[in-house]
């Protein structure tokens, strides 16, 4: 009897080790083809009085045959202000996020950022916890071809012009016939 209760409390054990959490075991970001989602579920102040200022950041590479991404992120409290989080700045690359609101409801985006496809990203989420918060993001991508700039196709143009034209114009040049 003590050895099966010594198994049942050594099983106990391994279960509590395997779920047991550490400071940012919620932090989450998967990628499948064209969208992914990230964010932090437990956005905790821990020890610290609250609220507390957090970071987190998110490493990815883009995945291959995609060269621009849109991102949006939100959190939002309920009525306890514990579960309000505050942005105060969120970038992807080192560009800042639109604000689209802040209060109990945060919302920012970064629409058709141009990206290399196979490299290295980095999203990076700065704010203030009320101490037991969470906020979640959406990523989608997409393929565009490169388009040149109008302002380059009227260069390529009024270089075709001046070629032409030199090539059109006319010398004035005399003949001179001489006899010996």
């Amino acid at each position: 009897m003590k050895i099966w209760k010594k198994g049942a409390l050594a099983s106990v054990a391994l279960a509590s080790a395997m779920f047991a959490t550490t400071a940012h075991a919620a932090q989450f970001l998967e990628i499948t083809g064209p969208s992914g989602t990230f964010g932090d579920g437990d956005v905790t102040c821990g020890a610290a009085a609250t609220p507390c200022t957090f970071t987190r950041s998110f490493e990815f590479v883009t995945p291959a045959g995609f060269n621009i991404a849109s991102i949006d992120i939100s959190s939002v409290a309920t009525v306890d202000p514990i579960t309000n989080i505050d942005f105060s700045s969120v970038t992807f690359n080192g560009i800042s996020f639109a604000t689209l609101s802040t209060g109990t409801q945060e919302f920012r985006n970064l629409l058709n950022q141009s990206l290399v496809s196979g490299g290295n990203n980095v999203i990076s989420v700065n704010g203030t916890s009320g101490g037991n918060a969470a906020f979640s993001g959406t990523l989608s991508f997409a393929s565009v071809a490169a388009v040149p700039e109008p302002t380059t196709w009227m260069l390529m143009l009024m270089g075709m012009a001046g070629i032409g034209f030199t090539m059109r114009r006319k010398k004035n040049t005399t003949l001179r016939v001489r006899y010996s």
